[in-house]
Order: structure tokens, then C-alpha cells, then sequence
């Protein structure tokens, strides 16, 4: 009669690797030490937690951009993190000053005539939206932000309208189409 024995799971995951290790130059087998070094990093590689799964991720060249949805107490998404991964490197993209009362619901990869890389964020209101609210922020591959949106909203009363002009203008003068924006699901 045989019994059975729990085996940890980086160990287990080890055990694996180097039944699979790939073999190096001329057929011969991995060793045990590069066979070991991918599972290790493997095993000890966090689960995202609940708040980093609702959100979405933009590889632009050269970064990777991450919105995270932020729920409240309630469970209602009102407000996103904006990220910028680049050279291994990760921070935080603070919301323009004057879109203060609006978060990041978009992204999109840009590119202008010369082939330099741009990122587009759009702007607006969770979890409903608004009629008309749509503000486009354009950021070099840095995470530097090129365009303001100042001030936030042109006309009066019924017939307001986001202000985009310097968005607009400045992407005409580079030579970037306006991209098709990817969503935030919340």
C-alpha cells in the first residue's frame, strides 16, 4: 500500500522545470542550476490581487501602460491608478490638474510621422460616464504630458463641450491619427 505526500508547490514546480529543462548546446541536458533558475522566479512571482485584475493593460513601444479601476466601499469603480512601466521601472501618471474631477478611462498607442511613440488617456467620469465628457491627454514614451485641457469645458450650460484643442492641435502638427481608444472595464 502506497501513501501519498503533500509536495510543496515550488517544489513540485522545480521538480517540473527539470523534467522539461531544455537542453543546451549540441542536445545535451540543462543543468540543475539553470534548470532550476526559471522555475524559481516562477514560483515566487505574486497573484495579482482582486483590485490589479480589474483594470486593463496598454503595450505602447518602449511601455507598457496600466489603468487599475479603484473600487469604493460600496463596490462602485469612481476612480483609476494610471501607470507607466518603462525600463523595468514602474510609476504613477498623476491626473492633469485640470481634469481633477475625472479619472483615466482609456488608453491608446500614437505614433507620429517620424515613427516617435506617444500614448493617448482619455478622461471622463466611472461607472456611468457622461453625455459628453470624453478629454484626450497626449503623453510622450516617458510619461510626460504634452497636452493640457485648459480650461476643461468650453460653452455654458446645455451647451458644454469637452476642451480637446490642444490635443487636437498638437496631434495635427506631429501627424498622429487620432487612435481608437481601449476602455477600462469596471
Amino acid at each position: 500500500m502506497s501513501t501519498l505526500r503533500f509536495v510543496p508547490t515550488a517544489a513540485l514546480v522545480l521538480l517540473m522545470a527539470a523534467c522539461n529543462a531544455p537542453t543546451g548546446e549540441g542536445g545535451t541536458a540543462a543543468t540543475p542550476e539553470t534548470a532550476a533558475a526559471p522555475a524559481v522566479a516562477a514560483a515566487t512571482t505574486p497573484s495579482p490581487t482582486p483590485q490589479e485584475e480589474k483594470g486593463m493593460h496598454k503595450e505602447c513601444p518602449g511601455a507598457t501602460l496600466h489603468l487599475t479601476a479603484l473600487p469604493t466601499k460600496d463596490g462602485d469603480t469612481t476612480r483609476t491608478r494610471l501607470e507607466i512601466e518603462k525600463d523595468g521601472q514602474r510609476r504613477t501618471i498623476e491626473t492633469p490638474a485640470e481634469l481633477g474631477d475625472y479619472t483615466a478611462v482609456g488608453l491608446a498607442c500614437a505614433e507620429d510621422k517620424q515613427g516617435a511613440s506617444y500614448f493617448v488617456v482619455q478622461y471622463g467620469e466611472l461607472p456611468f460616464g457622461c453625455a459628453f465628457c470624453e478629454w484626450f491627454t497626449l503623453y510622450d514614451a516617458d510619461g510626460r504630458q504634452l497636452t493640457h485641457n485648459t480650461p476643461p469645458l468650453r460653452g455654458e450650460a446645455d451647451a458644454q463641450s469637452p476642451n480637446n484643442d490642444e490635443y487636437s492641435q498638437l496631434i495635427a502638427k506631429l501627424g498622429i491619427t487620432h487612435p481608437e481608444v481601449d476602455y477600462i472595464e469596471d
